[in-house]
């Protein structure tokens, strides 16, 4: 039970912060006279901002898992420090999944949703650049045309 309201909280906190940071971005972008490369420069920085910013709420979720609830641990040659549980956040936040380190106990279901979590974000991440792309990139060319 622990774990999952734990990554319902994540799920929400990355929710918030992804459109936060993309709502600000988006709306910074858009009051600079700035070429349309450093506008999508901008929102695809902030974008991986975000994500790191997932990745390492979710690092601290699997260590209070393991060291606060000792639900289960994060398994492997060199585990158990802020470093492997970050690493081991972004493979799951990416769902690259790499396996030289592994969770036990509850901490494979914050695993799977955090992969879950992640898949959606960089969708979400995709399509924001995407509609970016098409909104600068067309006011760039339309702006080389007027010259």
């Amino acid at each position: 039970m622990t774990t999952l309201v734990l990554a319902a909280l994540l799920i929400a906190a990355t929710i918030l912060i992804h459109y936060e940071i993309l709502r600000h971005t988006s709306l910074g972008a858009n009051d600079l006279e700035v070429n349309p490369r450093v506008r999508l420069w901008m929102m695809l920085s902030a974008a991986i901002l975000s994500h790191v910013l997932h990745v390492t709420l979710y690092a601290g979720g699997y260590l209070l898992l393991e060291n606060v609830f000792a639900v289960g641990t994060i398994a492997g040659p060199d585990s158990g420090a802020l470093n492997d549980a970050f690493y081991f956040s972004l493979t799951s936040y990416t769902t690259l999944g790499i396996g030289d380190i592994y969770p036990t106990g509850e901490i494979r279901l914050l695993s799977g949703l955090e992969a879950l979590n992640g898949l959606v974000m960089v969708t979400w991440t995709a399509s924001m650049t995407y509609l970016h792309m098409e909104r600068f990139w067309t006011i760039h060319l339309t702006n080389d045309f007027d010259d």
